[in-house]
């Protein structure tokens, strides 16, 4: 058996093979756009942690390099020891149009981008530049930007009390060097669209990872430097996360109106199978986890991978809580041993919903661990009474849902219940016969065995 998820392996001759919820159709829509639209771009694609927004840049860079388009990708976690991200990107930038511009195409246009650059680099950076330098001289910048930093941070030495004051007096200066370098990007990127008939485009990832106030950074530079015709910029950001933000930053603010200056387009990443056509979703992805771990024979995988799916369902789980869900079921089958109750590989469904639980709602689960929770508040919290399955499912809730009553009810409750004749109460009456011996202790049962091993937030 496995316990860990499986790691994305992106098929470069199929990248989109093993997408979920239409996103195949997502990034042609993507492309599409990005094609037709000549102006500047800045696009923000939404979606919760956990929902497989680097899986989908991944898949989606594959099958834009499978048709020789050359795009940037840029991690913001990754370089957010920075003051300032303006050295990456336009390191970046200039690594992409010696890429795509070689045998001595739009050499005067590389060439002025990079002078205008350095310019920039220069009056924005000061003392930026330096710590830059050291954590490339550390190795935490990649090699093919070190020499750019070296040349954009030559000359910075002035740091000092009369900062402020040449910085004013030299504001025409700066106000200058600024409209040149734009003016350089746009004639760099009509180049780079000139060449792959694609703009230039740079995919920002974990930008919702960083300190607030790089990641608010970056969005102004992303504005005020490089929001220039010809450049598009694809954002996966969490955009709760962000708003959350620009609160910490400026206070209480409208911080869905702040955000709202930087962007020009906002889109959620599909997390839902189109209703008119058949697409991978959660079912599928947890009928490939569950062949992913390799549960034992004695377990029906396939029962458990369906449990698990409806439930994720009901209870909108991410992907990635998907995962952490089949790790932990996959912990208790690699370590419980038959207990009083029932065999450890009985009982799946119980496994699949206190797993979810765990995951998604941990304080509920610690009280049913506890057998602190009633039958009713556990369906107020959960609605799972509200749970309605046709018969294509296979999966008989109302019995499950029965032993889910009998094993939380009081005995004053159960009885009073058993003894309804109402036509609901009939598979009740059968469980309790059933399962009568110690039925108030079972789910607690179970959760001790879940609760032995603790996985990784």
């Amino acid at each position: 058996m496995k316990i860990n998820p499986p790691k994305a392996i992106i098929d470069e001759k199929d990248p989109f093979g093993h997408a979920l919820f239409g996103r195949k159709d997502f990034a042609d829509s993507l492309n599409n756009l990005l094609l037709h639209v000549e102006e500047s771009l800045v696009i923000f694609v939404n979606a919760p942690w956990g929902e497989g927004k680097t899986t989908f840049s991944e898949m989606w860079r594959a099958q834009l390099k499978q048709r020789n388009l050359e795009t940037i990708y840029f991690d913001a976690y990754a370089t957010d020891y920075f003051d300032d991200p303006f050295v990456s990107f336009s390191g970046e930038i200039l690594e992409l149009a010696n890429k795509k511009l070689s045998d001595g195409k739009g050499l005067l246009e590389r060439r002025e981008f990079k002078e205008t650059a350095v310019e920039v680099g220069k009056r924005l950076a000061g003392l930026a530049i330096k710590v830059g330098l050291r954590a490339a001289s550390l190795g935490a910048v990649e090699s093919a930007h070190v020499d750019e930093l070296k040349e954009i941070a030559t000359g910075v030495s002035e740091i000092g009390a009369d900062v402020i004051e040449k910085k004013i007096e030299n504001y025409g200066v700066e106000k200058d060097a600024l409209k040149k370098f734009k003016e350089s990007l746009a004639k760099l990127a009509a180049k780079v669209r000139e060449e792959q008939k694609f703009p230039l485009t740079i995919i920002v990832d974990e930008l919702d990872r960083c300190r607030p106030d790089f990641a608010l950074g970056l969005l102004e530079r992303i504005k005020h430097l490089f929001d220039v015709e010809g450049v598009a910029f694809v954002l996966l950001v969490n955009r709760k996360q962000i708003e959350s933000y620009i609160r910490t930053v400026y206070g209480n603010v409208d911080a869905e109106a702040y955000l709202l200056k930087f962007g020009s387009l906002f889109v959620d990443l599909p997390n839902r199978v189109p209703e008119n056509r058949h697409e991978n979703g959660r079912k599928e992805y947890c009928q490939a986890l569950a062949s992913h771990y390799g549960f034992p024979q004695a377990v029906d995988s396939q029962f458990l991978a369906k449990g698990i799916g409806i439930f994720a369902s009901h209870f909108d789980i991410t992907l990635r809580e998907i995962e952490k869900v089949f790790t932990t079921t996959a912990i208790y089958y690699s370590s419980a041993t038959p207990g009083p109750y029932s065999n450890k590989f009985e009982n799946v469904w119980q496994m699949a919903l206190l797993a979810t639980l765990k995951v998604k709602h941990p304080s509920l689960f610690d009280l049913l661990a506890a057998g602190k929770v009633s039958a009713t508040q556990f369906y107020q919290e959960t609605n799972l009474d509200q749970l309605k399955l046709g018969n294509e499912h296979g999966f008989d809730w109302e019995w499950m849902k029965a032993q889910l009553d009998n094993y939380l009810m009081t005995d004053d409750e159960l009885k009073k219940a058993v003894e309804n004749p109402d036509e609901r109460n009939s598979q009740l009456r059968q469980v309790s016969q059933e399962f009568r011996a110690g039925r108030t202790k079972v789910i607690q049962h179970f959760c001790s065995y879940l609760n032995r091993f603790s996985i990784k937030p």
